[in-house]
């Protein structure tokens, strides 16, 4: 008997305009497998359920937005707590989709942001959803249901996820032995793909490398006197300190979020100059967020000058681990290590 997975998804919509269209949800998620889960926060007093909310995106598979004719709520810091939701799941690396109404103005008034103002937000949010995940348009509550019968399928399919497996289920999956050894074999294919690709590298002098700078794109919350601004900007770094930031950890087998997050924190410290760019009167940058493209082309350019490659561990989710090649420990020690002032 093989044990049925579950994988839970985050469903953020303003709430109540968008109660019927989260309810034509449901259905499509539940036959897929799916935990549907969400909270409405503007109904908490103040930040009360932030945390609550922000645990639930953590510990889901999947987070998929719902927008309507409404920007929504503002919290605090500016932004809607569907923005809010959006970012926090971003930072999270959450697999996204989003499901965009297509003519807000033929929804009740009561379901359209009811100021100019809101409106232009509501508008700038869809533009940048579309500039940055999966989005998909819909305009009739059982519309929204056919679609997502056929973009979950998908979704799933193009990002797997952990999901949860019953208690009582969890050793029904059999052959203990048998799976040991197919994840040997797959240790073995892994090293023997990762010394193929070694030899098929092209040759080092035509690749950029030390004081080159390459361009890297993020996103960012800007703050400009009292108003917070979600924004993409684009920083430029040495390979040299690219490789700086994350050669370190990768002493040992590191994983790539925390590779990642070595990078952000690097950027975050030169971000308000980048950002005073086009924001002159910005005086604060917080939560920078790697371009996924961008911290895929650092990655895929440090193995490819041999400094890093593929431990043959995993994760504990079973993602890959990286670590130095005895060529990058040699590298590291040479960008890294202090020199003698003193001539000798």
């Amino acid at each position: 008997m093989t044990a049925t997975k579950r994988y839970q998804v985050f469903i953020s919509a303003t709430f109540p305009d968008m109660q019927g269209a989260r309810q034509a949800l449901m259905l499509p998620m539940i036959e897929h497998g799916m935990i549907p889960t969400g909270l409405d926060s503007s109904a908490a007093d103040g930040n009360t359920l932030l945390p609550v909310i922000q645990k639930l995106i953590e510990t889901s598979d999947y987070f998929v937005l719902i927008v309507g004719g409404r920007y929504g709520t503002l919290s605090p810091m500016g932004l809607s707590e569907l923005h809010r939701e959006y970012i926090f799941a971003a930072t999270k690396r959450k697999p996204i989709v989003a499901f965009i109404h297509d003519n807000p103005a033929m929804l009740p008034s009561d379901q359209q942001e009811p100021t100019r103002d809101g409106q232009v937000r509501r508008d700038d949010f869809v533009r940048l959803l579309e500039e940055k995940v999966a989005c998909f348009r819909w305009t009739t509550e059982n519309g929204l249901a056919e679609l997502a019968n056929k973009v979950i399928p998908n979704l799933m399919r193009e990002h797997r996820a952990a999901g949860w497996v019953r208690a009582d289920q969890a050793g029904l999956s059999g052959g203990g032995a048998e799976v040991e050894a197919l994840k040997a074999r797959i240790e073995l294919l892994e090293k023997e793909r990762e010394e193929s690709m070694s030899q098929a590298r092209p040759p080092l002098k035509t690749l950029s490398r030390g004081g080159d700078l390459v361009a890297l794109d993020y996103s960012c919350n800007v703050y400009e006197g009292g108003d917070c601004k979600l924004a993409m900007v684009t920083t430029r770094i040495s390979w040299d300190q690219a490789f700086s930031c994350m050669a370190p950890l990768m002493l040992n087998p590191a994983s790539e979020p925390v590779m990642q997050k070595t990078l952000e924190d690097f950027i975050g410290r030169k971000a308000l100059g980048d950002v005073q760019q086009d924001f002159p009167r910005a005086h604060a940058v917080r939560n920078v967020v790697l371009a996924a493209h961008s911290f895929n082309q650092i990655k895929i350019h440090l193995r490819a000058l041999g400094l890093i490659t593929r431990s043959p561990e995993k994760d504990n989710r079973g993602l890959p681990l990286w670590q130095l090649t005895a060529h990058g420990d040699n590298t590291m020690s040479q960008v890294m290590a202090v020199k003698r002032s003193v001539k000798l």
